[in-house]
Order: C-alpha cells, then structure tokens, then sequence
C-alpha cells in the first residue's frame, strides 16, 4: 500500500512509474478520490460541530426544547448520511490503492517485455555433448522416475509423481538448499503453514489483484500459498520490530500452488510449471539503507547453490515491463537446460522496499530516538526443486540415458552416485 501523503506530493513520479510498467498514469484520479473524501470528512466535522452546539443550547433555550429536538434529529441523519459517504469514499480509495504496483527502483531498464531483460552475468561452460541431449521428462520417463498417468488420474493435469532415485534426488536437494541458505548465510530456518488468510495475500500483494493464480479453500477463508513469501513475510505483519534485531533472514522449504491461469499450453507436461511444487524460498526483512545490500547477498547466496553443482547459470535484469507486482527491483536466476537448449529461471530475488511492509502495517521502532519507520522486504526463491531437477537431469545425463548425481549430493542422497535402471549402481 503506497502512502497517500507521497502520492500527493510525487504524483508524476507514480505516474512515471505505471507508464513504464505499461500502465496508465492514475495519480489524478487518486488524489481526487482522497480530496473528495477529506472533503466529506470536514463536512462531517462541521455538522458534528453544529450538532453539539445545538445541544448544549437545550439548557438556555428551555421553551424551544421540541424545535431543538427535530433540528438535531435532522443533523443526526445528514452526519450519517455523510459518513456513509465518507466510508464508501474510504474503500473506494483503499481498492484503487490496492491495485497500484511498487514504484519502480531507478535501476530497473525500460523495457516492454522479457524480451528486453538486460543479462548482467554468465556464470559456467555449457557442456558439450558428443550425442543429443534428451529433455528431462524424456530421461525420467525411460528410467521409470516420474509417473504422469497416475498422477492426471488422481489429480488432473500439471501434477507429477515423482519416484525412487529422484524423489530421493527431490529430498536431498531440499536439504542441501536449506543447509547452505542457514549454515552458510544465516538465514534462520522455519517450518510454516502451507494454508494462509487472505489478508496475508494482500499484505505481500498478491491479493486482490491475482486472485485468478491463487488456490481458494472453501474453509476459513483460506488459501493455498503460491509462495513461501507469504507466511514469511508476514511473520512481522501488525508488529514492530525492534531495529537493532535488523536484518531478520527467514528460509523455509514447502509446497506452493499455483493455478496457472493463461498459460495453457505453455510448458503443460514436465516438472517445467505445475499447479503444485517445491520451493525453498528466502526473506529478508531489513533496513531501508541495508536492503540493495541485503539483495546482492540473496543473489550470492543462489550462486554458490549454483556453483556447487557446477550448473551454468546467468543473472537478469528484469526489464519494467516483466517486474512483478510487488517488486521495486528484481534479478532473475536463469539455469542452463539442454534439453530445451536456452536458460530459463530457477530463482527471482526482489527488493519490494517498503511497499509490503506497508501493506501489512510491519514496522521498525529505533528504541533510542523513538523514531518509527517502514521496514523494506526482499524474498528471492532459493531454490525452485523441480526446475533444479530438470537442470541436474540434463546436464549430468549419459549417452545411455543414466544420470550422473552431482558430487555434493551425495551426502545428502545416501551416497547415490548414479540414476540408472540398474538398482545395484
């Protein structure tokens, strides 16, 4: 939720904003709403005023008690008349407020859609293969990993079953990844609901604006979380925090579910975009001076994740046409994958400034000078499992279709070295 105090004194710069997000411009009809509001409030006020003036007269105007009466009766009915306006003028605001994006950071490159994100790095050689290589669903598929039928026939399509070695592979890349987020980087681990309210949505914005991506239960007004940046996040939602416990870094693995609305045909058989999947997600809530920082070392983070499974990788720069949402600056981790032959993303890590911890009324309180300001929220997926999945799959493939597991995961996978039909190996 933006502040309407910045919107009235930086209209252009909203606007400005939206234009490069190719959206219209709305600061005028944002200030128009909250003048006529204010407006209705002060009208208000002075029929209050006016109600109490006359009623302290009963006790000088004793003969004229009955006209007094009907006059207040009639100013009872215009002050709620008019708070019923004012209050209508309050959530006509509130939604028009809810359904403006982040502003963007000075950083983001104008563009019109992905196809103007900027590459600011390459990491790792591409492997050259003496045989075509096969796609991941081809290679799960004749080693009898993944299990398609079963799974439409028990939930429809854009689901998988996963099985034997690589559900493994799946369990031992969720402990890798939280491993290296909270031993290595000092994110603190948590456990946390795959079911939240909608005020939680709202706060980090994916609510109301997405409803269509979203999962709804028909119990408690609940939702299925498309990301772990929800429960994260709003961890600190209605609370102050105290500044000297700054930066707070949460990470988390769970299910997210999302129902992919307009993308038919898009990716609709493969572990690639699924209505359900794993994630282990990173937030970090954090000073506002310390957040670009705090971001550059959400990216680190995600690379040597990368690094350690010697898997090419290259960072982008989201252009302001593809940023999402909630986003003042966003880097995308894009992952090599052979078998589609081109990069595609495993991790998005955003700085959201104070634009959530606005939404869900978080703030920070200096005890010292008693100073009390908005907090700005990152998150940053660290790391998608099952497109992690596809990468390893394709990049250690063999000519005989077995896959090689990547060194560090052997720890983590009960010493397995080698995905092949063969079960002794």
């Amino acid at each position: 939720m933006h502040d309407i105090k910045f919107i009235k004194n930086n209209p252009l710069l909203l606007d400005d904003s939206l234009k490069k997000r190719n959206l219209p411009p709305c600061s005028s009809k944002i200030v128009k709403i909250h003048n006529e509001y204010l407006e209705q409030l002060n009208q208000k006020q002075k029929l209050l005023e006016e109600k109490n003036s006359l009623s302290k007269s009963f006790l000088n105007e004793k003969k004229k008690v009955e006209e007094i009466k009907i006059l207040v009766h009639e100013l009872k009915k215009k002050i709620d008349k008019i708070s019923d306006l004012a209050d209508s003028k309050l959530r006509e605001l509130n939604k028009s407020m809810l359904f403006l994006p982040n502003i963007l950071s000075k950083n983001v490159p104008d563009g019109e859609s992905e196809q103007d994100n900027r590459i600011i790095k390459k990491h790792g050689e591409i492997k050259k293969f003496n045989f075509k290589p096969k796609n991941h669903l081809e290679l799960a598929e004749k080693l009898g990993l993944i299990d398609y039928k079963k799974a439409v026939k028990i939930s429809g399509s854009r689901f998988s079953i996963l099985k034997s070695d690589l559900a493994k592979l799946h369990r031992g890349l969720i402990n890798f990844l939280l491993d290296n987020n909270s031993l290595e980087f000092g994110f603190e681990e948590y456990v946390v609901p795959e079911l939240v309210k909608s005020e939680a949505l709202e706060g980090t914005g994916q609510l109301p604006k997405f409803e269509e991506d979203l999962f709804k239960t028909n119990f408690n007004d609940l939702y299925l979380i498309p990301t772990s940046e929800v429960p994260l996040t709003n961890l600190n939602r209605d609370s102050i925090i105290n500044k000297n416990d700054l930066p707070l870094k949460y990470t988390t693995y769970t299910n997210c579910f999302r129902a992919e609305a307009g993308a038919s045909g898009a990716d609709t058989k493969g572990l690639m975009r699924e209505h359900q999947f794993g994630k282990v997600e990173l937030v970090t809530i954090s000073e506002p001076k310390q957040s670009d920082e705090e971001l550059n070392n959400m990216i680190i983070c995600v690379e040597n994740i990368l690094k350690k499974l010697s898997i090419p990788y290259r960072i982008v720069e989201l252009c302001s046409g593809d940023i999402g949402f909630s986003s003042s600056y966003t880097l995308d981790v894009e992952i090599w994958m052979p078998g589609q032959n081109k990069y595609r993303e495993v991790s998005s890590c955003s700085n959201c400034t104070d634009f959530q911890s606005r939404r869900m009324k978080m703030r920070i309180k200096n005890f010292e000078s008693g100073e009390i300001y908005y907090p700005h929220t990152l998150n940053g997926s660290s790391l998608a499992i099952g497109r992690l999945l596809i990468s390893i799959l394709e990049n250690y493939q063999n000519e005989d279709g077995t896959i090689k597991i990547p060194s560090i995961l052997k720890e983590y996978t009960n010493g397995l070295s080698i995905i092949s039909n063969d079960k002794k190996i």
